[in-house]
């Protein structure tokens, strides 16, 4: 039985440009990922099989349309694989949430069925096949501080990245990537890309998300966690994560976090509040 981890995506910040002649939006973003997420399990099998469990599992498709089965699917055809194995995923991350559950999914079904079969791919190799069926799915293999540019695939590894306490906050309400980027297409806003330098925080005061505005024209909700979490006490640093709606807050400590997610539950006690932190370090050991 192998076992990995698949953290929650969040993009601390998020450039867009204009649409490209290819279909896709080039972005710029810095990501980080929570020790908080789903988990995958893989055992051998004759067949290839997922079962999906757990408190955010029925808004998981099946079939072939599933991501994880084609990332799987992808690895077989690429090593020459019979695609077989029994897969069961746990799932915690709230669909349409901008926490890139799907792709962290996949990706941790690429770096499984990696070990099922041994063999023994780095995960550069792992991430370059993940993006040709997702755009996050390359920064998931990694699950490590990065920046991501292209459409997502050009991946640059930060190394020396501490943890943050944080608190993500999501209002219940699953919003589609599509229609937020075709709302951005209305007015792209193609400013400068940014570029993280000298204090991290002070660095990323500076940046954005730039499908804040066009997801909150699409689900006006998003404003008002936005709004909770800036009314806590201590937040460094609060933002929208992807294209929405789950939203978060940086805080000195988790004495400060652990307070914030205590008052958010207290005034809204049918939005997700997780407390959490974002890692510094990979707990990905590469095989």
């Amino acid at each position: 039985m192998i076992t990995e981890f698949a953290p929650a995506k969040v993009n601390l910040s998020l450039r867009v440009g204009a649409l490209g002649e290819d279909g896709y939006h080039p972005v710029d973003s810095i990501v980080v990922f929570a020790d908080w997420g789903d988990a995958l399990t893989v055992t051998p099998s004759d067949a290839l099989s997922l079962e999906v469990s757990g408190p955010m599992s029925q808004a998981i498709p099946g079939g072939e349309d599933n991501l994880v089965l084609r990332a799987v699917r992808l690895l077989a055809q690429a090593s020459g694989q019979d695609a077989k194995g029994n897969i069961s995923l746990v799932k915690e991350i709230p669909a349409g949430a901008g926490l890139g559950g799907g792709s962290a999914d996949a990706a941790a079904a690429l770096r499984a069925f990696n070990r099922l079969w041994e063999l023994d791919w780095p995960l550069d190799m792992l991430a370059g096949l993940g993006s040709q069926i997702g755009s996050d799915i390359a920064a998931c293999v990694w699950s490590q501080p990065l920046r991501m540019t292209g459409r997502g695939e050009r991946i640059r590894l930060i190394d020396d990245w501490p943890d943050f306490p944080a608190l993500l906050v999501n209002p219940g309400v699953s919003v589609a990537t599509g229609p937020v980027f075709a709302k951005f297409d209305e007015a792209p806003q193609t400013g400068a890309a940014f570029r993280p330098q000298g204090d991290l925080i002070g660095a990323l005061q500076v940046a954005t998300n730039d499908l804040t505005a066009p997801a909150c024209a699409i689900a006006p909700v998003i404003d008002d966690v936005l709004a909770a979490l800036a009314a806590t006490k201590d937040p460094q640093l609060v933002r929208m994560s992807g294209s929405g709606a789950t939203c978060f807050a940086i805080y000195p400590d988790e004495a400060a976090r652990d307070a914030a997610a205590g008052a958010i539950r207290q005034v809204q006690p049918g939005w997700h509040v997780f407390p959490i932190v974002f890692r510094g370090v990979s707990a990905i050991t590469p095989t």
